[in-house]
């Protein structure tokens, strides 16, 4: 018999039990498609945290204070002056600014909104990339020597207080203080931020003044280049722990580094979803199996007859083996297009980059092969040993 009989002979056998068989498919079906939905939605994720990055500033950097640090913590373990410093002093940064978050309740001319407050300084527009000014200006170097009670909105709290009023140059009340709106900007806004509030931004200096102790809460800084960005980290750590007499007392992030720790959970949650999935595709081969070994014995009597007319071990063994790997294929298509569709229909509605997992695709039809014949071995072996004689005499 040769291999094309044997194609022949199994599509037959699969089609005169199309619904065993659609039925055994469906196990293999749902592994696949979960298998390619999850490895492509985890991708297609890792792509769009990697596109914030780069939007937000692959050179930028976070200083803080560590708060698992032994050593004693004092409001001036971070400064403005640092930064004026830092900017100065080293080759590898290119800007810094301090930066002091809040919120605070802001009174406009007939409405009062919860706002985000942003106390930093004049260069923060250079290293947040992501924020461009759209009306009058931004907080000045002077603004923030003199301690200028003087605001900039961005776009979402200047509607919320003023509608459709230009707001430049009318003032608003915060902390039972009067400041004059000087600027308007627009955040281009992190992917997956929730957050509902509008933020202002006013002059460090000028915040400080509502502090009993004047403080910092942490600095920002912009490498000049990403081949820098370590050094720059390294040396700007270096030196506040030498300005301010500590040892080891401050953490210093990147958004790449931020970047591979996020990875490494979507690695791992996509890991285990597959992990998930792939117990529902060793399910569906043991459906696979069970559904062969019926097969075998409903047909053992044909089995008996063609032994009798000169079917040889291997040609039963194969017809078998070919007929699971069928049903394991199709099963493994349909998969496929389920899968490519619903990663598709979902990566649309979440607003990630389109992106196809061309590995999963490959190793969803390769496994379906393995699963085709690993579970379907056992039973075409059973057929292949079966005494013709005996399995003649079989009712």
């Amino acid at each position: 018999m040769n291999l094309l009989e044997s194609f022949r002979i199994a599509i037959e056998g699969i089609w005169a039990n199309k619904m065993r068989s659609g039925l055994t498919m469906l196990g293999i079906v749902i592994g696949i498609t979960s298998v390619i939905a999850v490895n492509t939605l985890g991708q297609g994720g890792q792509q769009a945290l990697v596109n914030e990055v780069e939007k937000f500033g692959a050179t930028s950097f976070n200083v803080m204070v560590d708060w698992n640090s032994k050593e004693e913590f004092k409001n001036q373990d971070l400064t403005v002056e640092d930064t004026e410093i830092l900017t100065k002093a080293s080759p590898y940064i290119e800007k810094m600014v301090p930066v002091n978050y809040g919120s605070a309740d802001i009174q406009g001319p007939k409405k009062s909104e919860r706002t985000n407050i942003m106390a930093t300084g004049a260069d923060y527009l250079a290293i947040q990339s992501n924020i461009k000014l759209v009306k009058g200006r931004f907080i000045s170097k002077d603004d923030d020597l003199e301690k200028r009670a003087v605001i900039v909105l961005d776009d979402q709290a200047a509607a919320a207080l003023f509608k459709k009023q230009n707001p430049i140059g009318q003032r608003v009340r915060m902390y039972n203080t009067s400041v004059v709106v000087i600027g308007v900007v627009k955040e281009d806004k992190f992917r997956f931020d929730m957050s509902q509030s509008g933020t202002a931004y006013i002059p460090i200096r000028f915040d400080q003044t509502f502090q009993d102790e004047p403080y910092v809460s942490s600095l920002l800084g912009k490498a000049s280049s990403k081949e820098t960005v370590e050094l720059a980290m390294q040396q700007t750590k270096n030196y506040l722990n030498r300005k301010h007499n500590h040892t080891d007392h401050y953490m210093v992030r990147s958004l790449q580094q931020e970047l591979s720790q996020l990875n490494q959970m979507t690695d791992m949650l996509t890991l285990v979803f597959s992990v998930i999935a792939g117990i529902s595709l060793f399910v569906g081969g043991i459906g696979v199996m069970n559904i062969m070994l019926v097969s075998v014995t409903e047909r053992t009597r044909e089995i008996g007859i063609r032994k009798a007319l000169g079917a040889q071990r291997k040609d039963i063994l194969i017809q078998f083996l070919i007929e699971s790997v069928i049903v394991c294929l199709i099963g493994g298509t349909v998969g496929v297009i389920l899968g490519v569709g619903a990663a598709a229909i979902i990566t649309y509605f979440a607003g990630l980059p389109p992106f196809l997992a061309w590995d999963s695709v490959v190793l969803a039809f390769g496994f379906s092969s393995v699963i085709g014949i690993f579970f379907g071995l056992y039973p075409a072996n059973k057929a292949a040993k079966l005494d013709p004689i005996e399995a003649l005499r079989y009712e």
